[in-house]
């Protein structure tokens, strides 16, 4: 599972162009995302991974990278919880 490729393919499906979902692309600057715009991410986000994003983890992205973090960390632990 390439989780980077799979959260592209869900903002693409919103709007965004690809190659703009850099790693060290801010959201703010780089990817013109206000808070409305962040709520549809996140919530397309969820529904697409099955999962509750907490809102304090959402104040705290900067780059997409740190999208890609968190979700890779969330996932890898309810793999790991499930196994």
């Amino acid at each position: 599972m390439d989780i980077q490729s799979d959260i592209v393919q869900v903002m693409s499906t919103l709007g965004f162009d690809p190659g703009d979902l850099r790693r060290e692309a801010r959201i703010k600057e780089d990817l013109g995302i206000d808070s409305t715009e962040m709520t549809e991410v996140v919530v397309a986000l969820e529904n697409y991974f099955s999962l509750k994003i907490d809102t304090s983890a959402i104040d705290g992205f900067v780059t997409f990278g740190d999208v890609v973090g968190h979700l890779t960390e969330h996932l890898v632990a309810n793999r790991a919880e499930k196994d």
